[in-house]
Parts: structure tokens; sequence; C-alpha cells
């Protein structure tokens, strides 16, 4: 199963649903289920499995069976992904796709670009999918699983207080 979730933001995230319902019959076998959580997306669809919001537990389920994750980039989902030990396909909300309202997803999964497949553009999408396992398997196997994504959670946090300090918000 491929499983891909936009998260729960109110802004649609339309071009990758699009993308991958066009593109899912070149890259991904016919018999394998793609399951989408597609928060407000109410695209047609051929393919995909379409979901609005899904309970957390129901997203955990998807995340743990899922051959492939593709996310937005939210840091709380990429690091579920990783906590499974998946290595997460990651299409950041883009403010100039109408996706959100600023571009903060994409500067954050530039700094983690070591530890995810990144796509920005969804032209990227179907050479990730088809490539992933090998993609994948580049990324050190510490970067990955329960450890890792505390390890993660931990620098994050520091960053964001880091980050906000600076701009005089905290004391």
């Amino acid at each position: 199963m491929i499983f891909v979730t936009v998260g729960t933001h109110e802004q649609p995230m339309d071009r990758l649903v699009r993308a991958l319902d066009a593109l899912s019959d070149a890259v991904v076998p016919a018999d394998e289920p793609i399951v989408v959580q597609a928060g407000p997306c109410a695209l047609p669809v051929r393919r995909v499995e379409m979901h609005g919001i899904m309970a957390f537990g129901a997203v955990q389920d998807h995340l743990a069976r899922a051959r492939i994750v593709v996310t937005h980039g939210g840091p709380a989902t990429i690091m579920q992904a990783l906590s499974h030990g998946k290595v997460p396909i990651v299409v950041p909300r883009q403010s100039r796709h109408g996706e959100h309202v600023d571009d903060h997803q994409v500067r954050f999964v530039r700094r983690i670009a070591d530890r995810v497949v990144l796509v920005m553009e969804m032209d990227e999408l179907g050479p990730a999918l088809r490539d992933h396992a090998q993609r994948a398997a580049a990324i050190p196997a510490h970067d990955r699983g329960p450890a890792r994504a505390a390890a993660f959670a931990a620098r994050l946090d520091t960053l964001c207080r880091d980050l906000v300090g600076r701009r005089g918000v905290l004391g």
C-alpha cells in the first residue's frame, strides 16, 4: 500500500492528489492500493481511495502498513513516518500553489532533505515513487525508527526554540 497524507490544514493540496492519481497507473502496481488522507480536497479521482480526515489511530495503522509513505512537509507527520521506520517522500505545501499561508514547510524540509525523499515539483513524484527503495536504502538506517524520531524531535525542539528566541518572543 502507498499511504499519502496531506495533514489537516484547511487549504487543499490538490496538486499532489491530482499528480498521484494521474501517474499511479504508470508507477504503482495495479493491485497495490493507494490510500490518501486528503483533507478538504474534493477532486474526482480514478484509482485513489480518498479520505478527508482520518482518526489518529487510522493514520498510525496506515503508516505502519504502508510500503511507501508520501506526506506534506509537516514535522509531526514526518516524525511519525520515521518512527515507523519509513523514509517518507515529502512534498511540502507551497504558498504559490495556495496550499499554505507561507513556505515554512519548504524551509523545514530543505533542512532535513538528507533524511527523506524530497519532492518539490510534481514531475519529480513519479521517479520518487518508482525509485523509492533505492533512494530510501541510501539513507542510513540509524536515521529511521523510534529512536531516530525521538532524536529528531529533540533537535527540532532546539531549532524552534532558537528560532523563536532570536525573534525576541521567548525571554
